[in-house]
């Protein structure tokens, strides 16, 4: 017998079921390949804060880069993402997540459609990247085993609440019962604040390395031993940047969703190339030197900036805000220094000042047509969207430091926390680390060839 040819409401079904894999195929292709250059990012933390550093403690911040890794998947996959994506707590204001630890639910939901799996891995790639930016400012004076215990706190608890607050779209500063809800399209304040405002209490609560800040030690010594690894580091984490932001739009489907994610390209462009010569003019200014650290801390400075409001402002604007991120770099800087916290590779200044900003500026910038409620644009409910941008910073101030402080002063109390002024004049990576040194030349050898 012949087949039935479907009906047209058969046929209507099929081509929507055919539509709906097609879509979540792209969305999957699209967020993995963001997820992967995120991941990447952390190469460009590692060259970076690796170049930072003295050579004697080479090895030791390569280490902290890994731990860091391993250490946030554990705590992301066992507490982590089940704190920032389970269920809410509460209705219209929920403060934490209460499911999908371990991974449970995953496989029931991917039977009602629901990829747990991508979005977790997405999800994970931005909670690790908050751990590294500790490390760096922590960095040639600080155990491993203290450093270790306060990432898997910050990885299982810390960051995954901030999270939830925002992202979830459950949480008590994003949620559709408000007036106006917590905007942070990539995370200048959830990623970049909460990880810089650590870094701030870490730095101050372990105290200077040996011999900085003090008159008769020559500071030269505290210089980046290699600069062309910093500057490496600097255009990893560039390149990486355009994962972390576009990938943020979350879909790749539509017409709507490829302008949507070209946008953010190049609102991330141009806020992380103002950024870097907003500041290397003013340090060149203020120094009559040409500083390459400068630059490249004003161009991170700048991405940093621009990372909440690449969403919802025109490239005009971006330029703006990463130029005034610059400036935040700048004073953020300045007032470590001026207050002895020692940071080496100046991670308040670049994410916690430059990420306050961030979430500052989406309050002030962006009209209505590009998503954005800014006050300049007066849009509607701008006063409130600002209102709200304040509060969600103060509150990741608050959370993070305070979290920091109670995890890094019992520590330091406990001896876990600071290495020996002895162990810092030899060097961590010969006393602490096999083989002694991260290079294999010996001292004096030069390259033959």
């Amino acid at each position: 017998a012949d087949a039935v040819p479907p009906t047209l409401p058969e046929l209507a079904a099929q081509v929507a079921q055919m539509k709906a894999d097609y879509d979540e195929a792209l969305d999957t292709c699209w967020i993995l390949v963001c997820a992967a250059l995120v991941f990447f990012m952390h190469a460009g933390f590692t060259m970076l804060e690796t170049g930072c550093v003295q050579l004697k403690n080479t090895q030791n911040i390569l280490c902290k880069n890994g731990l860091v890794v391993v250490i946030a998947t554990i705590c992301w996959y066992l507490v982590g993402y089940g704190l920032a994506y389970g269920e809410p707590n509460t209705e219209g204001g929920s403060f934490c997540g209460t499911s999908h630890f371990a991974g449970g639910g995953f496989l029931e939901e991917q039977a009602s459609g629901m990829n747990r799996w991508r979005d977790w891995f997405f999800q994970w790639a931005f909670c690790a990247t908050c751990g590294t930016i500790v490390s760096g400012a922590m960095a040639e004076r600080t155990a491993l085993t203290g450093f270790a215990v306060y990432v898997a706190a910050m990885t299982t608890f810390v960051y995954p609440i901030v999270v939830h607050w925002t992202w979830s779209g459950a949480g008590w500063l994003n949620n559709d019962t408000r007036t106006a809800s917590y905007k942070d399209f990539a995370g200048s304040g959830i990623v970049h604040m909460c990880g810089g405002i650590s870094a701030l209490v870490g730095a101050a609560v372990v105290g200077p390395r040996q011999g900085r800040f003090a008159a008769d030690v020559d500071q030269d010594k505290f210089v980046p031993h290699n600069v062309p690894i910093v500057v490496l580091g600097t255009f990893i984490l560039f390149f990486g940047w355009f994962g972390f932001n576009p990938g943020s739009s979350l879909a790749m489907k539509s017409q709507a969703d490829a302008f949507s994610a070209s946008m953010v390209a190049m609102n991330t462009t141009a806020g992380g190339a103002m950024g870097g010569l907003v500041t290397y003019m003013l340090d060149f200014v203020m120094t009559k030197k040409h500083s390459v650290g400068a630059l490249c801390n004003g161009i991170l400075a700048g991405l940093v900036g621009i990372t909440a409001a690449c969403g919802s402002v025109e490239p005009g604007e971006a330029f703006v805000i990463g130029g005034v991120g610059g400036l935040f770099y700048l004073a953020g800087s300045a007032l470590a220094r001026a207050i002895k916290v020692d940071d080496p590779i100046e991670a308040f200044a670049v994410h916690g000042c430059a990420g306050f900003w961030g979430v500052l500026a989406v309050g002030l910038f962006g009209s209505e047509e590009v998503g954005g409620n800014g006050i300049f644009h007066g849009g509607e409910n701008s006063g409130a969207q600002l209102g709200v941008q304040l509060l969600g910073a103060l509150m990741i101030t608050l959370w993070s430091g305070g979290f920091a402080a109670l995890f890094f002063v019992p520590l330091k109390t406990a001896g876990l926390l600071r290495v020996s002024e002895a162990m810092q004049a030899m060097g961590l990576d010969e006393a602490k680390h096999s083989p002694r040194r991260a290079y294999s030349m010996e001292e004096g050898q030069q390259l033959k060839g």
